[in-house]
């Protein structure tokens, strides 16, 4: 009887086994990652109309303020450094806070996840990295006629938005129109110069930078989506997974840039040097290289680049 239990029995109990083994690997094949999340607690939709609605906010961003009133007809005003205004809508899509302003961020609508610490309020963008946080004051002190707060929800848009204030003023320079050509120079490092333009690409999120000398800049992970960075010069720049989808490279200077991993779809980097430069990785795909210098680049992949 041993024997025929170790001959019948066994083999059943190891099929049996194999198959439950395989409906776990299965169930735990098909489980939904965790999506990243910030620290504190999430804010819903409702609660965020609750608090920004007819209330006044003081936006931190990359060392700069911006004082922005939330209007609850869905419109926002924002002053920063006192002489630079700008208008636009807030809304709210899904949980998230969508921003879109009438100049900063080229007027893309952007949406944010937002989570509470203590009297801040942190926002984080879609691939989870902490974009800025704000604090909140109830009440404005310039005043629009409102509508009801709940009409604040969901209002997608693409394009920037048309203004009819007679007081607004944008007064932040307008990028050349001139297309720069490249050029072989031989610039000396600056820190202080390097810095200062660093911090011009982040002001107001308008990244309009052409020319500037960013010699060596950290801007991994940064997102610089449209960024005119035409004629800038990015040698030794860590460029490591940043976002220049769209971006006008027209020109630039990435001699030994890192940027690996870089999403540069649809970017136009005619005339660009990218001697040494690693773009293992990177999303080149309708990224325009007419007349780059590729010669000596790194990793480079052209099946759906333009040349």
């Amino acid at each position: 009887m041993n024997a025929q239990f170790r001959h019948f029995f066994l083999p059943l109990a190891m099929v049996l086994f194999l198959v439950a083994g395989c409906g776990l690997m299965k169930e735990t094949t098909n489980a939904p990652e965790k999506a990243p999340v910030g620290e504190g607690t999430k804010v819903t939709a409702a609660e965020l109309t609750e608090l920004l609605a007819d209330s006044t906010i003081s936006m931190h961003e990359d060392g700069d303020i911006a004082t922005i009133e939330m209007y609850a007809n869905g419109k926002m005003y924002a002053v920063k450094s006192k002489t630079e205004k700008n208008e636009g809508k807030w809304s709210t899509e899904n949980d998230r806070l969508c921003l879109q302003f009438r100049r900063w961020g080229f007027g893309d609508r952007i949406c944010y996840d937002v989570f509470r610490k203590g009297e801040e309020y942190d926002l984080y963008t879609e691939s989870g990295l902490k974009s800025s946080y704000f604090t909140i004051t109830k009440g404005v002190k310039r005043g629009q006629p409102g509508k009801p707060a709940a009409a604040v929800q969901q209002q997608p848009s693409n394009k920037a938005i048309a203004t009819t204030s007679p007081d607004v003023v944008v007064e932040e320079p307008a990028a050349p129109v001139s297309t720069p050509t490249i050029q072989e120079t031989h610039q000396t490092s600056n820190p202080q110069a390097a810095s200062r333009d660093l911090g011009m690409i982040y002001r107001g999120m308008s990244q309009n930078c052409p020319g500037c000398n960013l010699q060596g800049a950290n801007l991994a992970d940064a997102s610089l989506m449209r960024a005119n960075l035409a004629g800038a010069n990015l040698t030794n720049a860590n460029l490591v997974k940043a976002n220049l989808k769209w971006a006008n490279l027209k020109g630039a200077n990435l001699t030994s840039a890192d940027l690996s991993g870089a999403n540069l779809a649809g970017a136009d980097l005619a005339g660009a040097n990218l001697d040494r430069a690693d773009l293992t990785g990177a999303n080149l795909e309708q990224t325009n290289l007419r007349g780059a210098t590729i010669n000596s680049a790194i990793g480079l992949d052209l099946k759906k680049a333009l040349r």
